[in-house]
């Protein structure tokens, strides 16, 4: 069975990518993961999405989604009759979070450049977590 919205998932597509982007000019910690993170949907499919979401945890999804559109937007922005709009958001909040823990651990903020020097360290604490 697949797992979804897994924080080794969401490590693996990191690890997987962040070399390429090391040392592009004006280039952030916040444009790699909308890159990776919010330019692409997650999961593409009503059934795989509602299979992921049956697999997670329907009103477990609902609630993370819910409270992380309250607390950014002031109200539940998502469509919550769509499994896949919710699945996609919930990936996206998953990996928010997780890539803000590592940074945080790394001692960088999303709004930090893509130095060779910064992403070689965010590998390195992935690494070590």
């Amino acid at each position: 069975m697949t797992k979804y919205f897994a924080d080794d998932e969401i490590k693996e597509t990191l690890l997987n990518n962040l070399d390429g982007y090391e040392g592009i000019d004006s280039y952030t910690f916040e444009d790699v993961f909308n890159d990776l993170f919010n330019s692409d949907c997650y999961i593409i499919g009503y059934k795989e999405a509602a299979d992921a979401l049956k697999e997670y945890g329907i009103f477990k999804a609902l609630e993370e989604v819910q409270r992380w559109d309250v607390e950014n937007f002031g109200h539940w922005d998502t469509d919550y009759t769509d499994p896949e709009k919710i699945a996609n958001m919930l990936e996206y909040i998953h990996a928010s979070e997780y890539m803000q823990d590592m940074l945080d651990r790394a001692g960088l903020d999303m709004s930090d450049e893509t130095t060779t020097e910064n992403v070689n360290e965010l590998i390195e604490t992935l690494k070590e977590y």
